[in-house]
């Protein structure tokens, strides 16, 4: 097996770790918060970026080859995107700023695709791009720009995890080093040789399988400490969490749980009010129907809800809510169903029936150390 064979081969593989990845973020319920989605989309643009690879190098005419070669291109461009805003989201909080980075992806991609590919070249099996070089010198800034902005936020990650657990760092400095070095060897060959119009076959996105298992990884640890909690714990400054809810669909008040020192409000009115609050809003607004709350600010506070199949919970905070206190929210409430499935299904009315209510809506006050 030659090189050549290598690059038709290799895309494939990098394609289906990319899409394995997609498909676990989607099994796994991942797909609700910006972080969740930048993540998702990345993951799909990825494999995307390395089909279109496989079927440039494979393409049966020039004319698809062409296409096909714009098509990798541009998914190679959306896939920075998404990475950038995946690692800004993840360690900040979504920012209507952060959609100025999307215009300019789409601004690129108009260059590329009116004056980008001037021609596609056959060399031994495979073809090559051949790009206006000032098109193509944009396109390589604007990827290497929002990668470089990923790996300043990665280290910005390591620095988070690296006070909460020992351990969670080790895997965030070893995919920094793996990330900056597939970034800066990624562009350095498909960016010089492109560049020079060279007919020796670049990597393209051969180099993502190598992100890709690094991700999984980082991400998907076997172990039960999760880089997402230390990154909650860090953000949790943010905000001071006075009371959780648990209320089953019809409005039933399950279990409640104030902070020590916080005034106590009417638990029999608190499920009743925010069930007339959803009615009202798609009585009122039709395009909300089979919509549920979300959350409801009023000055500095706010009302975070998470809806399940049967129950929904809602956190009282003052500050910012952010995206992974949604998730644990969703985990924690997920769970207590999984484990209370039989007392949901035939609800009586009746609190105490359900199990692990207080241990749930304690678990927003009080934090076990990470090792």
């Amino acid at each position: 097996m030659d090189i050549y064979d290598l690059l038709r081969v290799l895309p494939l593989a990098s394609a289906a770790t990319w899409f394995v990845l997609a498909g676990l973020q989607v099994y796994r319920d991942r797909i609700h918060t910006w972080t969740e989605t930048f993540f998702l989309l990345s993951c799909i643009f990825a494999a995307l970026y390395a089909t279109w690879d496989f079927l440039f190098f494979t393409a049966g005419d020039k004319e698809f080859a062409k296409f096909a070669a714009l098509m990798s291109t541009s998914s190679a461009i959306v896939t920075s995107l998404f990475l950038l805003l995946f690692t800004l989201v993840y360690i900040d909080r979504m920012r209507r700023v952060y959609w100025s980075f999307g215009v300019v992806s789409i601004l690129v991609l108009l260059l590329l695709w009116l004056f980008g590919l001037e021609d596609v070249v056959q060399v031994q099996p495979l073809w090559l791009p051949v790009f206006n070089e000032t098109v193509f010198l944009i396109v390589i800034a604007n990827i290497g720009a929002y990668s470089l902005g990923g790996i300043v936020n990665l280290y910005r990650l390591h620095k988070i995890v690296r006070t909460a657990s020992p351990a969670l760092a080790a895997r965030t400095r070893g995919f920094l080093i793996v990330f900056a070095l597939v970034i800066v060897l990624g562009l350095g060959t498909n960016g010089a040789l492109g560049a020079l119009r060279s007919n020796i076959p670049p990597p393209f996105s051969t180099l993502a399988l190598v992100i890709a298992a690094a991700t999984i990884y980082t991400l998907y640890p076997g172990s039960t400490q999760r880089i997402s909690e230390a990154v909650r714990r860090f953000q949790s400054r943010r905000y001071s969490i006075k009371a959780s809810f648990l209320t089953f669909e019809d409005g039933t008040l399950i279990g409640s749980k104030a902070r020590p020192g916080e005034t106590v409000i009417d638990q029999d009115l608190f499920g009743a009010t925010l069930d007339v609050i959803q009615n009202f809003m798609r009585t009122s607004f039709p395009i909300l129907r089979g919509k549920s709350l979300s959350s409801i600010s009023h000055g500095t506070y706010t009302l975070v809800v998470e809806r399940a199949r049967h129950t929904y919970l809602t956190v009282v905070l003052e500050g910012e809510e952010t995206d992974q206190l949604r998730r644990q929210m969703r985990d924690l409430l997920l769970e207590f169903e999984t484990n209370n499935r039989a007392v949901l299904a035939q609800w009586r009315g009746m609190p105490e029936e359900a199990k692990g209510t207080d241990s749930m809506l304690s678990a927003f006050f009080a934090e076990a150390p990470l090792l």
